[in-house]
């Protein structure tokens, strides 16, 4: 069984400081102003020639129950309280689907492993530093390395906010965002909270820590009439090498 804890790291995501008094929904409304509430129902992608399905279901009242995918199978169970309260979200799935990076496949995990250093106005996290374990070949061993993650977005609201209200995510985010003593997990979800953006990524600068750029990722969107991603197209940038990849998103 995954624990809330373990979905919302999964997610990809950025906000407001920890000293803000808005809850997540709040911020989301003030820079998206008047968007409409769109929720995903399929994210379908092509990388190096392979191609893939994620679909996301939902119940009468428009709350996500379930997603699948027909890679391996994979599927994640969501499950509500009597009262429409999020209680527990198990299999397996989401974290590689709802992770940004991952599906724009970015050699690193910002968004899951970093630290908010700076944000945008739009209150995006702008600056991320992480830390990733890499092989030595002098020395045989394994050692830690300092990185960052610039990051540019668009103006659209982000593809994934309507999806995750759905998922009672968002409510669980904006309790924590205006109580922080309300869980013993506060911590984690706040850092969540920190790291979801209002809007959708656009490029990541990837830097070591002497500030060279490791790679690039340069992402173009077509949008519909409401403003959301219906098509993007990403190309990754690392070394000597470039992968191209292509994503295409329905919505209910």
């Amino acid at each position: 069984m995954k624990k809330i804890n373990y979905f919302l790291s999964a997610l990809t995501i950025s906000l407001c400081t920890i000293s803000c008094s808005n809850s997540v929904s709040d911020d989301f409304d003030d820079m998206n102003n008047d968007a409409v509430k769109k929720r995903l129902k399929k994210i379908s992608t092509n990388q190096n020639g392979e191609s893939l399905t994620t679909s996301f279901s939902y119940d009468g009242n428009s709350k996500l129950t379930g997603v699948s995918s027909d890679f391996d199978g994979e599927a994640t169970s969501i499950q509500y309280t009597n009262t429409g309260d999020l209680l527990n979200i198990s299999g397996q799935g989401l974290s590689e689907t709802l992770n940004l990076e991952e599906l724009f496949q970015s050699p690193y995990n910002a968004y899951q492993l970093g630290q908010v250093v700076s944000y945008d106005d739009n209150r995006n996290p702008s600056k991320i530093s992480f830390q990733e374990e890499v092989y030595n070949y002098n020395s045989g061993q394994y050692e830690t390395i300092e990185l960052t993650a610039d990051i540019i977005y668009d103006e659209a609201p982000n593809m994934y906010f309507s999806t995750l209200e759905a998922a009672g995510v968002i409510a669980v985010l904006d309790k924590v965002q205006l109580d922080f003593s309300m869980n013993p997990q506060a911590s984690e979800l706040v850092k969540a909270s920190e790291l979801l953006p209002m809007n959708n990524p656009i490029k990541f600068i990837y830097k070591d820590e002497n500030g060279n750029v490791s790679a690039t990722i340069d992402i173009s969107y077509t949008y519909d009439q409401d403003n959301y991603p219906i098509n993007a197209i990403a190309v990754l940038n690392s070394g000597s090498s470039s992968e191209t990849s292509a994503v295409n998103f329905s919505y209910n």
